[in-house]
């Protein structure tokens, strides 16, 4: 039960956050966020019925929205700003790929951190430290090497997804 609950969360994450790179800004900072509390949820309540610090794991909804709205790569972020004055000031115009990627990558590490919530609630700090390497690493990677807008976006929403399973 609980690997469904995984592959639909990533599946429909995916979707969403392509659709909040469509300009339906309410998908990515609304919906996607709802989707893993959800998910973290049904999970919860199959491993850990009745336990009330379950709840505690709505509080992953403002802490995501708060570390997207704090931490993006478009070229006029404070983020993708940071990188290229750490790299010299190349890549201000987006085209530099060591730039994007680590713009990205920490975008992605940034990302990752509410999902400290489920490691609270369950104990998995091992698993929430493999997702914090995971989605740094994944997030720059897809965000900085994959051309494809669609594959891109979706890719990196399938990994932010997967806080669904910390």
């Amino acid at each position: 039960m609980v690997w469904i609950i995984v592959i639909i969360t990533l599946l429909i994450g995916g979707e969403l956050w392509r659709m909040g790179g469509d300009g339906k800004k309410w998908a990515r900072a609304v919906a996607f966020p709802v989707l893993i509390v959800i998910a973290k949820l049904s999970i919860l309540a199959t491993l850990f019925p009745w336990l009330w610090i379950n709840l505690l794991a709505i509080a992953y909804w403002p802490l995501l929205w708060g570390m997207m709205s704090a931490f993006s790569y478009g070229i006029t972020a404070p983020p993708h700003k940071f990188v290229v004055w750490c790299f010299g000031g190349k890549g201000s115009d987006g085209n530099y790929k060591p730039v994007e990627i680590t713009t990205r990558a920490l975008c992605g590490f940034f990302w990752s951190l509410p999902a400290a919530v489920f490691a609270y609630i369950t104990g998995g700090w091992i698993f929430f430290t493999i997702y914090v390497i995971f989605l740094t690493i994944a997030n720059g990677l897809i965000g900085g090497l994959v051309k494809n807008v669609e594959i891109s976006e979706r890719g990196v929403g399938y990994s932010v997804a997967v806080a669904s399973v910390v």
